[in-house]
């Protein structure tokens, strides 16, 4: 059997650098192990990552090879740093490359900033007011508080993130101010859509990636991994839940469990949902330059949202499965093309479909089973905690298929060439 030669200790640090820093930024697992063999290629150093929660491990399959665990957590997802990485880890497709140019781009990419603060707010303020336009509302006032909302939670969360506090305590914080514009809303009376100064904002600290990531695991039958993040992501959605709650308590206030619904015009919903699709890949440091991808994207799937519901009479479940499948569909050949996160250009994409006031409901509806259980609350608590769980199982299954498809081929493709 090969041994390991002298170089190789060094050659096997780059790699597994290489393979924490994407990890930890947001690249899919998927993407992660096939930038490992690519490196491994090119670097001549034989090399089998095996992903975790904390940390990631890397080791040499030789005998007396050596093995490395990185530490890194992958609840980041920032698309700048990521690409750039994975421009160097593409030339190790075409032959060798230089372990000093590996290491080069690594360096670059660490020192990459994130979006601008002033830039992430304005995102903030405007995604959540498209959300709302998405949702129904129509009174400016409404609207306007919303994006307010949205805006304060989004700087307070980057002056939380100065202190380095964790990510739970800055969703918890973003989340208490939007509570509480949800109940200044409806104290000033703002009509039947004021619970959505409440909702809009808090819908954009859900971690979208976090959920497709864990159903791209779970469909590649890395079930640990999975459930780790599966359980990450819901950790954060009740966060959230509880900030909101906890603000609309302190305004005397209480998250409806049901609303009643309003038609949106065709071109208003396909062009909020623009708006929103083109304002969340600024939280994830996403090259402006490639900002058209999810907002043409967002826009077609949400045609066939708005079409599935109004013409074919779908359930919210199906419609999006449907519209998930086709910007799933659009979108996978795109990140893989350009070497980016899937689960971040995939989720901004679809985002305005996301059934956050389904899941706010049910919270809210847990929370009153304490003081008043009624059936009709029960009942009530069903239906949306279903109505939430299918639709999102069925955005995750249509955004994540094509991708596993894709993977599934290609991995067919190299062991026959093999």
């Amino acid at each position: 059997m090969q041994e390991p030669d002298p170089v190789a200790p060094q050659a096997l640090d780059t790699i597994a650098r290489t393979a924490a820093f994407l990890y930890g930024h947001g690249q899919s697992t998927a993407m992660t192990l096939t930038a490992v063999e690519r490196l491994s290629c090119g670097l001549g150093q034989p090399a089998v990552v095996i992903p975790g929660w904390t940390s990631i491990t890397t080791y040499d399959p030789r005998p007396g090879g050596r093995l490395i665990i990185t530490a890194a957590r992958p609840n980041v997802v920032n698309m700048r740093r990521v690409a750039t990485v994975m421009r160097a880890v593409d030339a190790a497709e075409d032959g060798p490359v230089e372990q000093a140019d590996v290491e080069r781009a690594l360096t670059e990419a660490r020192d990459l900033p994130v979006s601008a603060t002033p830039i992430f707010v304005a995102a903030c303020a405007l995604g959540a007011g498209a959300l709302a336009l998405v949702f129904g509302a129509t009174d400016v006032r409404v609207v306007g508080l919303v994006a307010a909302a949205a805006g304060i939670g989004g700087l307070l969360r980057r002056l939380l993130g100065r202190l380095s506090v964790g990510p739970l305590v800055e969703m918890f914080g973003a989340a208490l101010v939007a509570g509480g514009a949800g109940a200044i809303a409806m104290h000033a009376n703002f009509g039947v859509t004021a619970a959505l100064v409440a909702v809009c904002p808090a819908m954009v600290l859900v971690p979208g990636p976090q959920i497709l990531i864990g159903a791209m695991d779970l469909l590649a039958l890395r079930i640990p991994l999975a459930m780790a993040r599966l359980c990450y992501a819901g950790l954060v959605l009740a966060t959230i839940a509880a900030g909101l709650i906890v603000g609309l308590r302190l305004g005397g206030q209480s998250l409806p469990v049901m609303s009643p619904g309003a038609e949106i015009p065709f071109i208003v919903d396909v062009l909020a949902a623009g708006v929103a699709a083109a304002c969340y890949p600024v939280f994830f440091s996403m090259p402006y330059r490639l900002l058209g991808w999810p907002i043409v994207a967002g826009m077609v799937g949400h045609a066939l949202h708005w079409w599935s519901m109004t013409a074919w009479h779908a359930s919210l479940p199906v419609a999006a499965l449907v519209s998930c499948l086709v910007v799933g569909t659009l979108l996978t050949p795109v990140a893989y093309r350009l070497r980016i996160p899937f689960a971040a250009i995939g989720f901004a994409a679809v985002v305005a479909l996301v059934p956050g006031v389904y899941v706010f409901r049910t919270v809210a509806g847990l929370t009153e089973m304490v003081s008043t259980p009624t059936t009709e609350l029960i009942l009530d608590i069903g239906v949306n905690g279903v109505t939430a769980a299918l639709t999102v199982v069925c955005m995750a299954l249509g955004l994540t298929l094509p991708t596993f498809v894709r993977d599934r081929v290609l991995s067919r493709t190299r062991q026959a060439a093999s």
